[in-house]
């Protein structure tokens, strides 16, 4: 009898362990649309998957696009990893703690119905406080960030930029912050993918991306196109919601120059 029951436990507990995530904790999101044949802790997602706490989001050369229980998106860009480390409900679809880590790549990200101090985004070498906001943003050997409406806080080794909307662009570069302007601003947009092309993203995760794109096409055509760096030439274009992008641009949070000057007054979206 004893046998028995020990034999039982050790089975059930077996069988918990093998499970897949959803046979374990309740799902926090689901796909709406994929590009290509992205992983979620190693299991295929596809559209209409759901996603769990914990699950580390691989995309290769496509991507994920993602609604949580709270309606906050999120775009998990080409050749990028993501961790959602924390996602904890206190009903009425919101939650009280919703934290991810940003391993490596770029992504979109639009807040939901959670409170703003719910939010915590850790990149590679830094933190991004919510404002109620949407943006976009690398991770890499630096951090950058697009703000397309709202604020965020850019945060590394206790500085911190509030980068504000209408395409403020900051960037963390070796524990430094800055809110960036003039070339290396178009530099930054240049790299982020759905800035100039979003033709691969579902209509909920559609931005106004107009005052970024012509931050992007004046360093285009004001300091041509970055005879510097080759990697930024015959990419800009006006931009829009057309086709596909190639792969993302370059390596994500790659050198994006070192000024920091000022521009004139964005476009309002």
């Amino acid at each position: 009898m004893l046998r028995s029951a020990r034999f039982l436990f050790a089975a059930t507990i077996g069988f918990f362990a093998l499970a897949g995530p959803g046979m374990a904790a309740s799902p926090i999101g689901k796909v709406v649309a994929v590009v290509g044949s992205p992983t979620g802790s190693g299991r295929a997602l596809s559209s209409g998957s759901a996603v769990y706490e914990n699950d580390r989001l691989e995309t290769g050369r496509g991507n994920i696009q993602i609604v949580f229980v709270d309606s906050t998106k999120l775009v998990v860009g080409p050749n990028s990893t993501l961790v959602i480390d924390r996602f904890l409900m206190r009903g009425g679809k919101r939650a009280q703690k919703f934290s991810v880590d940003a391993l490596r790549g770029t992504f979109r990200f639009i807040s939901g119905n959670s409170a703003k101090n719910a939010y915590n985004i850790q990149t590679a070498n830094a933190t991004i406080g919510i404002r109620g906001t949407a943006f976009d943003f690398s991770s890499g050997r630096q951090t950058l960030v697009a703000v397309l409406q709202g604020r965020v806080r850019l945060c590394a080794s206790g500085e911190c930029e509030i980068i504000p909307d209408n395409c403020g662009v900051g960037r963390v570069r070796s524990n430094d912050v800055d809110e960036l302007g003039g070339r290396a601003k178009g530099r930054a947009l240049r790299s982020l993918p759905y800035i100039l092309d979003q033709g691969t993203l579902a209509r909920p995760f559609r931005l106004n991306t107009q005052s970024c794109r012509s931050s992007a096409t004046l360093f285009e055509n004001f300091y041509g196109g970055g005879n510097n760096s080759p990697g930024d030439r015959g990419n800009a274009g006006t931009g829009s919601d057309r086709g596909p992008p190639s792969d993302g641009g370059g390596e994500p949070g790659g050198d994006t120059g070192g000024d920091t000057g000022t521009d004139g007054p964005g476009n309002n979206l």
